[in-house]
């Protein structure tokens, strides 16, 4: 049974997937793979609806800084928008020994699954959703097992990958982190909405990755 709300955000994921297809290398072939095994016309499991202070403060606004109105990303972070109130936005939690720039981001980062094994879209293979870091705001450098393509839908905010060194993200940007790759993001100015995606191990552990 289809949903008024979601299934249009589940129609605009497979159509953000299919044109991210077409890039090149990891990127294009993590989306073709998500593509070609998630059953993307089964029945939508319905979350408990949560919200998250940084969804009601940002999410509006970072929509709105989602490339121009043509764009992929637009639509995307539109349809997004409109069933936001629908979502599972979960908080981070972390142990507050790591320091206190892993406790500041935990009050200022937020995500949900789309698809996944908790996801509305159930699937044992893929895990897939939404990030919304807020602004001025550090998050430490981490890995896991798990190899994940990024994609910014709407903000701004500054890239790490492993040694390279820190490169600026806006809307339309994508990134692909290898399995156990060291990466942190920080944003500026603005909030930071991505799509996330998970092709392998699943079940991994985000670990913050001490200087």
């Amino acid at each position: 049974m289809s949903n008024p709300r979601l299934t249009p955000l589940v129609d605009a994921l497979k159509a953000f997937f299919a044109q991210a297809s077409h890039s090149d290398g990891d990127l294009s072939r993590t989306a073709q793979f998500t593509l070609d095994h998630v059953q993307w016309a089964q029945t939508l499991t319905i979350p408990d609806a949560i919200s998250n202070p940084l969804v009601d403060a940002y999410l509006e606004g970072v929509c709105a800084h989602s490339g121009n109105p043509e764009s992929a990303t637009h639509e995307l972070g539109q349809v997004l928008l409109a069933a936001s109130d629908r979502l599972n936005w979960r908080a981070s939690f972390y142990d507050p020994t790591l320091g206190p720039n892993v406790v500041a981001f935990s009050r200022k980062f937020t995500a949900t699954s789309l698809i996944g094994p908790s996801g509305i879209l159930p699937y044992e293979k893929v895990s897939a959703g939404f990030s919304l870091q807020g602004p001025d705001t550090y998050y430490p450098p981490h890995a896991h097992r798990a190899e994940e393509s990024y994609w910014t839908i709407g903000g701004s905010g500054d890239w790490k990958v492993a040694t390279k060194p820190w490169f600026a993200v806006t809307p339309g940007a994508s990134i692909f982190h290898a399995s156990c790759a060291r990466h942190a993001m920080q944003t500026n100015e603005q909030p930071l909405l991505s799509l996330w995606l998970w092709t392998s191990h699943l079940d991994s552990e985000v670990v913050i990755v001490r200087s």
